[in-house]
């Protein structure tokens, strides 16, 4: 894990200046901010939604470390939200700093309130009955994100940048 005052340098770095120096490769595409203000960097907490009803998210949530970015790849259930109020506030006690889904979310007052970053393709009142993979390769935004990859966020959108590329010459360039 990178450290905690490595994340909040990275969080200093607006996307927009890390897409350029990146060449915008790992841009999420259509994901969104639900709520300015809330710019965050952290490492990749990965699911990828399935069919089945087995409680993944919850049990990601166990697996949740302080400042952790849980990444949900959603694409299977475009039309239910995999994210909520129930969620939210298990989140906010293990002390996870943003959700990013690549689907749709519900209970937006609850998000709101929570003060987590949340972004997503869309918000809806459908709720979900899915489980899935934790832990895995998984697609988000059009993008490959792999667990403990640097997610980093603000008003403009969401980056991901695979471990192996975040380093201090990155970093510097950014700077500039």
């Amino acid at each position: 894990r990178l450290d905690p005052s490595e994340l909040a340098a990275w969080q200093s770095i607006p996307s927009a200046v890390l897409s350029d120096e990146r060449e915008h490769r790992g841009v999420l595409t259509g994901v969104r901010p639900l709520f300015a203000g809330r710019p965050f960097a952290a490492q990749a907490l990965t699911i990828e939604v399935g069919a089945v009803a087995d409680g993944a998210p919850r049990d990601a949530l166990a697996l949740a470390w302080p400042g952790a970015c849980i990444v949900i790849d959603a694409r299977a259930t475009p039309n239910a939200a995999v994210w909520g109020g129930n969620l939210i506030r298990i989140a906010h006690a293990r002390g996870v700093a943003g959700v990013v889904v690549d689907g749709c979310v519900r209970d937006v007052v609850d998000l709101r309130d929570s003060g987590i970053a949340v972004c997503s393709q869309g918000v809806t009142p459908r709720g979900p009955t899915w489980g899935g993979r934790i832990g895995g390769v998984i697609h988000c935004g059009g993008v490959e994100i792999k667990p403990g990859d640097l997610i980093v966020g603000d008003d403009d959108g969401v980056m991901a940048v695979p471990l192996d590329d975040v380093n201090e010459d990155l970093l510097a360039r950014c700077r500039r």
